[in-house]
């Protein structure tokens, strides 16, 4: 009998590679599809299935909160997470949220299938160097120095960092040297990075 595997991402390049790996695999069928957030908790409510392979990057609905929205509603159905992001800043937060594995989008099809087969047997799969990568980011933000901190904080609540000097008295060459330090401090490039990060950790 094939295990039913549900795949969400919202590129269909993506899906095609996905089916394809998982189809060179007599044991292994891919009996649904989505390419949004919403999409995912419809087409898992409507499809027996044995495990979900999700994005974290999904538009309407990010991966991380459909699967909170997923087991807040009793559903238990195994995932694993295919993302393009580091598993350094994402895997712990993905088992927190109740996810079974984490695999790469730059990983090999053959860590793919395992990871695969590692969760169809009821076992997990992140890797143990993503783990302790991702809670030495955890240590991280709790590292912060209060200033670094003042400057995420206004970051996620869409401050600039010309209002920040206003409401600081600081200058914005020194809040933006805080946050070329918090960039450097997550290893992220981008403040769009640096909020996804921050939220997917918990620092809303």
């Amino acid at each position: 009998m094939k295990s039913r595997i549900i795949i969400a991402d919202d590129h269909q390049v993506v899906r095609q590679g996905l089916r394809d790996i998982l189809h060179s695999r007599p044991d292994l069928e891919v009996v649904a599809e989505a390419w949004d957030g919403a999409m995912v908790e419809e087409v898992v409510r409507s499809n027996l299935a044995e495990l979900l392979i999700l994005d974290i990057g999904l538009p309407t609905r990010r991966g991380l909160a459909v699967l909170e929205r997923l087991r807040a509603e009793g559903i238990s159905l195994p995932v694993i997470f295919f993302s393009m992001y580091p598993a350094s800043q994402y895997a712990l937060s993905a088992k927190k949220a109740g996810a079974q594995g984490f695999v790469g989008k730059d990983a090999p099809a053959a860590e793919l299938l395992q990871a695969v087969y590692q969760v169809l047997s009821g076992g997990n799969s992140f890797g143990r160097r993503g783990m302790r990568a991702s809670a030495a980011t955890d240590d991280l933000f709790h590292a912060l120095s209060p200033r670094e901190l003042q400057v995420l904080g206004a970051l996620l609540a869409g401050t600039s960092l010309q209002d920040l000097s206003q409401e600081t008295e600081l200058s914005t060459k020194t809040l933006s040297t805080y946050r070329t330090r918090l960039l450097s401090k997550l290893d992220v490039h981008s403040n769009a990075e640096l909020v996804a990060l921050a939220i997917c950790h918990g620092y809303q």
